[in-house]
């Protein structure tokens, strides 16, 4: 199943009297929402159920029970984001969205040639809902020709004055079978790089420009926040909405390039990241990783590939970098820098990148490797390259290798360096 958003659907054809009464409705919703934000942070409720009983008593509202359901559900997916970005400042609600489904708003085909569809929408006078037009565009009326259904759950925005919906829609259909495996690592320097030699994006100076200028003046516009908070004034959004459309869009244009020139029936693997326990000592390094986005490269890839009906697996990337994709050694001083891999035991020389990514392709079916933790993964490696190493089969002269397994494994790293290899063994 593939699912796609159709987004900014303007609200704009209907009269002023229905958008007054969304204009209440989505005040008191997003006083519910925030209200339930605090209550669940107050508690320290990490993995709320949205499925769980509404605290009814502690927020007494005008809204119906079904719009009461759908802010408890809005307010559960935000908490569960913030404690999974280790957030410490709770979150404000500043921008208008209303998440609803079915129960409060119903999408409704249009039997006349100037709109698309019609909106429902449950206010808070209760037996009375307003019904607002929807033109589509012509990119959303090819989308909707391409994903056949469309999904009951509708979110509404208001941005600038203006009110906006969004539609999902959705494809059904088993992916087509793969014949090759594609690694493709996300890195900071070259966006994707592939198994296949080919490296796509980079991070450019412009983008790590705009967007230290965004994390500089977010830190501004917080202690302007902190002030106004303690004279009882508005704040103001401390977002960079123009920086952060500039990074999507340098990212998503190698994607898509990436995707274009991808050999048809080739599946692909990613690296399984981990974004948020990232750190580096140097701040610069810091700087750095802030403009790569790693998270968000990983997710509009893997949103891509649902909607180009490709298949993928994430694999376990630990020390994906520092093995030799050729002869299987795994050692941290293989990778001389960012962008240079030299491989000490066989000598064998490329783009770190790419070499990752080679790694990340052969571990596509390797159950083993991708059900270990971390921390064990460099056991198993050398452990690999121990049995298919001649020299280790000829030094033990037909004696258990698993020895000189476990006296290869205790050996410091400064210790493999300073000693012949043969004599390891």
């Amino acid at each position: 199943m593939v699912k796609k958003a159709i987004t900014h659907l303007k609200l704009n054809q209907a009269n002023p009297g229905k958008l007054r009464k969304l204009d209440q409705l989505a005040l008191e919703h997003q006083r519910v929402v925030q209200a339930y934000v605090d209550w669940l942070i107050e508690r320290q409720i990490d993995q709320p159920n949205k499925y769980a009983d509404i605290p009814e008593q502690h927020v007494p509202t005008p809204l119906s029970d079904r719009w009461q359901r759908c802010a408890w559900q809005q307010a559960c997916g935000i908490v569960q984001s913030w404690y999974a970005n280790g957030r410490e400042t709770p979150p404000v609600l500043r921008n208008v969205c209303l998440q609803a489904n079915a129960n409060v708003v119903v999408i409704e085909p249009s039997h006349t040639p100037q709109f698309d569809f019609w909106l429902r929408i449950s206010t808070l006078e209760a037996g009375n809902p307003v019904r607002v037009p929807i033109p589509l565009y012509n990119r959303a009326k090819e989308t909707i020709a391409e994903f056949t259904k469309l999904c009951t759950g509708v979110t509404l925005n208001k941005r600038d004055g203006q009110w906006y919906a969004t539609f999902v829609v959705e494809r059904r259909g088993a992916k087509a079978q793969s014949s090759q495996v594609i690694g493709v690592d996300i890195g900071m320097v070259s966006i994707v790089s592939t198994s296949g030699g080919q490296r796509y994006g980079q991070i450019s100076p412009e983008l790590r420009k705009r967007l230290e200028r965004a994390v500089e003046k977010h830190r501004r516009k917080q202690k302007l926040n902190a002030c106004l908070k303690r004279k009882d004034m508005p704040t103001v959004d401390p977002g960079d909405n123009r920086a952060e459309a500039f990074s999507r869009n340098e990212i998503g244009r190698p994607l898509n390039q990436m995707l274009d020139e991808l050999l048809k029936g080739s599946a692909v693997a990613l690296e399984r990241l981990s974004v948020k326990d990232m750190r580096f000592k140097s701040r610069q390094m810091n700087r750095v990783l802030r403009a790569s986005q790693l998270g968000y490269v990983r997710d509009k890839l893997k949103f891509k590939l649902d909607e180009r009906g490709i298949r993928y697996r994430s694999v376990q990337p630990a020390y994906s970098s520092q093995q030799c994709s050729h002869c299987g050694f795994t050692f941290s001083l293989n990778r001389r820098s960012q962008a240079e891999f030299r491989c000490l035991w066989c000598g064998y020389e490329a783009n770190a990148d790419e070499n990752a990514a080679a790694n990340l392709a052969e571990r596509f079916g390797d159950e083993e490797l991708n059900l270990l933790p971390f921390r064990e993964v460099e056991t198993v490696l050398a452990m690999r390259f121990m049995r298919r190493l001649p020299d280790a089969r000829s030094a033990s002269a037909g004696l258990d290798t698993r020895v000189n397994e476990v006296a290869y494994l205790h050996l410091g790293q400064s210790a493999r360096l300073k000693h012949p290899w043969h004599s390891c063994l």
